[in-house]
């Protein structure tokens, strides 16, 4: 006899609970192992071994580096997205311990380097695969669970990479688990860095009449950019922003004027403005002074693999109607298992979902254990309890998202 939902779920929950002290070893064992972007190895292999020892389906490690598993062969694709780099540690005197590698755990808080962002995630959407098949839930759906690389410095370029490297995984519907605080998130703004190149003439300080100093050219459009503030508005998202965050001037030396600048500046998209359009939005700034151009910058990056990306630093914005049907399956999973209605809102950082769900409009949600505030601190630490309650909703919502298809 078939169990009903309800009853699925309460398995879910005792399986977990009962899990306990396997998850904090999971994890605790997952943040000694150091996965500063681009020196991911070590993790992705760690990752792929723990797959295989929860009884997947299949597992892999792309030619990128990234790794995915799979659980289940049903109709309805899942993908579960969490990024396994970290930044770096720091100074461990800043954070009052001996390693933030070595994790530490105080009432019922595990702290260390990746624990609030993004291992404390990744562990859990691991772990729910592993659930799911002590379980035996795998029934009319497939789940990958992507551990992706290369988040932190080049967001949504590995997984774009990924999807290219492995065509035959074609999600119906995206989860990116990054932290916050399991509310479950239907959006973000995108971020783009545009250079704002001023040309100048190197001359010695001394006689600069005989140069054009280009910094001293570069300070009224670094002024006007900071005074900019008409942009659209997205009712959801809010206004768009632009900052300057760094200018870089060619100079052979301190008493030499610099002969150009360069004008970084980050701008946080609200409305899906494409690189047309923030281009054009900053040449009222410089157009005036002449030989000034803008382009948006690019990364080239080579992965731990020695899998070579072209990044173009534009992140497009990604929303959900908060009455799509995959948030309030998302929904209806959370009150199934806690008995409310989680909070539905948005994040202020970006993440894989820009690509996923930005650029490939998969219908995407993001939910996570840990406040996303304490991400790249050093109070980097996600509670237990929160952990195994977001493991539980990773576990159910494919048992509410299946029924979409249907």
């Amino acid at each position: 006899m078939s169990k009903t939902k309800e009853e699925k779920l309460k398995m879910i929950s005792d399986y977990i609970d009962s899990s306990r002290d396997e998850i904090v070893k999971f994890l605790t064992d997952f943040i000694s192992i150091n996965s500063v972007t681009y020196h991911e190895g070590d993790a992705v292999h760690f990752l792929a071994d723990k797959m295989k020892e929860f009884g997947y389906d299949e597992v892999r490690i792309d030619p990128v580096g990234n790794v995915v598993g799979r659980v289940g062969h049903g109709k309805t694709i899942l993908l579960y997205d969490s990024h396994i780099d970290t930044v770096e540690t720091g100074d461990p005197a800043d954070w009052g311990m001996e390693d933030p590698l070595k994790a530490e755990i105080i009432d019922g808080v595990i702290r260390g380097r990746g624990a609030v962002d993004d291992k404390g995630c990744l562990s859990g959407i691991t772990f729910a695969g592993k659930a799911i098949k002590a379980l035996g839930l795998e029934d009319d759906f497939t789940l990958w669970i992507s551990g992706s690389i290369s988040e932190e410095d080049v967001e949504g370029s590995c997984v774009k990479a990924m999807t290219e490297e492995n065509p035959d995984i074609k999600p119906d519907y995206i989860l990116v688990a990054e932290s916050s605080t399991n509310r479950l998130m239907r959006g973000h703004k995108g971020r783009a860095l545009i250079r704002i190149t001023v040309p100048g003439k190197c001359a010695h300080a001394s006689a600069a009449w005989r140069g054009d100093n280009a910094l001293i050219k570069a300070l009224p459009i670094i002024e006007s950019i900071d005074k900019f503030n008409d942009f659209v508005e997205d009712p959801f998202l809010g206004k768009g922003t632009i900052e300057v965050t760094n200018v870089d001037c060619k100079t052979p030396s301190l008493n030499t004027i610099p002969g150009e600048a360069v004008i970084t500046c980050d701008r946080r998209i609200s409305c899906g403005e494409s690189i047309d359009d923030l281009l054009n939005e900053v040449k009222p700034f410089y157009e005036k002074i002449p030989g000034v151009k803008a382009d948006i910058d690019n990364e080239h990056i080579t992965t731990y693999t020695g899998y070579e990306i072209n990044a173009v630093d534009y992140f497009p914005s990604w929303v959900m109607e908060e009455d799509d049907p995959y948030i309030q399956a998302g929904a209806a999973a959370y009150e199934g298992l806690f008995g409310k209605r989680p909070e539905i809102t948005k994040w202020d950082f970006c993440t894989n979902a820009t690509h996923l769900c930005g650029r490939m409009g998969i219908p995407a949600m993001g939910y996570g254990p840990g406040d996303e505030t304490l991400c790249h601190g050093t109070q980097d630490k996600v509670p237990i309890d929160e952990l195994l309650a977001a493991i539980k909703f990773y576990t159910a919502l494919p048992l509410f998202a299946e029924e979409l298809k249907k």
